[in-house]
């Protein structure tokens, strides 16, 4: 499943919107953002959420790269935990391989993978969630800051080899060049950039070893707290169960209030082994058992109270979840 990703990742681009003149109250009502959700330390929002925020700050300032240029601002004092642990690795693909453990606290939406062919070194930027279409000013924007960290790191200029993104060319080429100083290529079937292999072995300069072993103590229980949470199948059932029995939703609504799609959330949940099919009827399950221990409700009435088109819909129904009529569980029970 995802984690989602912390709103603490929503700073960088209300700053570079603030530091451009724009006024956050006004955006903050066109993109119907609330502000008080980044008051909570730990708060975490769905990728597509974020995807929607970025996507309204592009249409806001008027920059259809928004992303690329975000990405050019973020430092490593925005990266929280994940940034201090960066900056006391001891070379570049030491970095690299804490970027990779450690991203998931900060967003579980892009994953990063590498591999070295030849004289070359290839990361990729997936997205988590093959089902889902990022936004392209995510991907951008984590592709850019990704490059703007490494140089800070090195203390010198790394020219990649290629530079690959999934998405459509926009109209302006020229800004790419400006800063990775060579056209991508768009279209293709990975987000990549690539770079000589050495970069692997450079080292970082300002790294304390001792600072490193206790900036990475804190993030490996930050990393271990998030991914004991509650898993997303619990959150959907959960949700399931406070809406009944006043209403019964469909996947539909669930996409909704989760605020993605329904593949995406159908997705998720697969991932987990679960079915909306399955928790919806576990809830349904629940709510019988419960009425059935109350024998002011007939059967027939329990039928029609969980939305059963008939009687026998629901008897057929509780037997194959119990492997006993209902009628049969309620004298065990009683």
């Amino acid at each position: 499943m995802g984690y989602g990703l912390s709103v603490s990742l929503v700073h960088p681009l209300l700053s570079y919107m603030a530091r451009n003149g724009y006024r956050l109250d006004l955006f903050r009502e066109a993109a119907s953002f609330d502000m008080k959700l980044l008051q909570e330390a730990e708060a975490r929002m769905r990728e597509e959420e974020f995807d929607r925020l970025l996507e309204e700050a592009s249409a806001f300032t008027q920059d259809p790269l928004l992303g690329l240029h975000l990405g050019q601002t973020i430092e490593l004092s925005s990266l929280g935990i994940l940034g201090y642990v960066l900056l006391h690795c001891k070379t570049i693909g030491d970095a690299l391989a804490a970027y990779r453990r450690y991203n998931v606290i900060l967003c579980s939406g892009i994953d990063i993978e590498w591999e070295t062919v030849g004289q070359e070194t290839i990361i990729r930027f997936n997205v988590s969630d093959p089902s889902r279409q990022a936004s392209r000013h995510a991907v951008e924007g984590m592709v850019s800051s990704f490059y703007h960290i490494v140089l800070a790191l090195s203390c010198r200029n790394i020219a990649p080899i290629r530079l690959h993104f999934t998405h459509g060319a926009p109209e302006d080429g020229e800004a790419y060049v400006r800063l990775f100083g060579i056209a991508p290529v768009f279209g293709r079937e990975s987000n990549l950039l690539s770079v000589e292999r050495e970069m692997l072995q450079v080292p970082i300069l300002f790294s304390k070893g001792e600072m490193f072993s206790a900036f990475e103590a804190y993030a490996e229980e930050a990393r271990a707290r998030l991914l004991q949470g509650e898993a997303f199948a619990d959150q959907v059932y959960r949700w399931i169960v406070r809406s009944m029995p006043a209403a019964f939703p469909g996947v539909q609504e669930a996409a909704l209030h989760f605020k993605v799609s329904v593949r995406t959330l159908q997705a998720n949940l697969k991932r987990e082994d679960a079915t909306y099919n399955r928790l919806f009827n576990k809830a349904r399950m629940e709510f019988a058992v419960h009425y059935l221990k109350n024998p002011r409700f007939t059967v027939a009435e329990i039928a029609y109270l969980l939305q059963f088109s008939e009687p026998s819909a629901f008897q057929s129904a509780f037997k194959r979840w119990t492997g006993l009529p209902p009628g049969r569980y309620r004298e065990m029970r009683l």
